[in-house]
């Protein structure tokens, strides 16, 4: 049996402002970073094998500190980064409003084609993290993941494992930061999932923070 977990980076200053993060970095918050040492002590005896990671610096800090003291690699895997925003990444959405109006109007209506000025469209997020997530499965056999990534990421994985197709409001509807989900795939790539954007252990001191 391969053991899947995922969780999501923890809060950012850009989340808490609202601005497009996408491949660019944000620097995470006191809250982020409680919330991933609460993640760590509730993994603290899940006998993981490895953990990958998303390259950008809010994922990997992230998972650096929930590894704690697993003795585990950290890898980088460039599939798992959040969606490509191009030119709206740093911006809030306000601002994106205005500059680009008709562009986001467009894509709202249709994110599957219509791609972020410079960026990808939700296609080629969609297939770039669902190639690296059956990569990680391969790879993995029989062994236990924590996956550390984003909230359109985890989308994009939720949507491959339930076999659903992703649709147009893919980002209202995210993962909170530094919650777990668990999935199980056996030998023929039968996927069971036991639980999705569990927060029990952020309840309380994140939760009023």
């Amino acid at each position: 049996m391969t053991r899947i977990y995922l969780t999501r980076h923890g809060e950012t200053e850009w989340n808490r402002q609202r601005r497009f993060q996408g491949n660019q970095n944000s620097e995470l918050t006191d809250k982020g970073i409680l919330a991933a040492e609460l993640l760590s002590a509730r993994i603290e005896d899940l006998d993981l094998d490895c953990i990958v990671s998303s390259p950008l610096k809010r994922a990997y800090h992230t998972a650096e500190i929930i590894r704690g003291k697993k003795k585990i690699n950290i890898i980088k895997h460039d599939g798992f980064k959040e969606i490509n925003l191009g030119d709206f990444e740093g911006m809030r959405w306000d601002e994106i409003e205005e500059k680009y109006g008709e562009i986001l109007h467009r894509i709202k209506e249709n994110p599957i084609d219509n791609r972020y000025p410079n960026g990808e469209n939700l296609a080629e997020f969609y297939s770039r993290v669902e190639k690296a997530m059956k990569e990680v499965i391969e790879k993995c056999r029989d062994k236990s993941i924590l996956i550390v990534a984003h909230g359109g990421t985890i989308k994009c994985i939720e949507s491959y494992m339930r076999k659903f197709k992703i649709n147009n409001d893919w980002m209202g509807n995210v993962v909170h930061n530094c919650s777990l989900s668990y999935y199980e795939v056996d030998a023929n790539n039968e996927i069971k999932e036991i639980f999705y954007n569990d927060t029990a252990h952020l309840k309380g001191r994140v939760a009023f923070g």
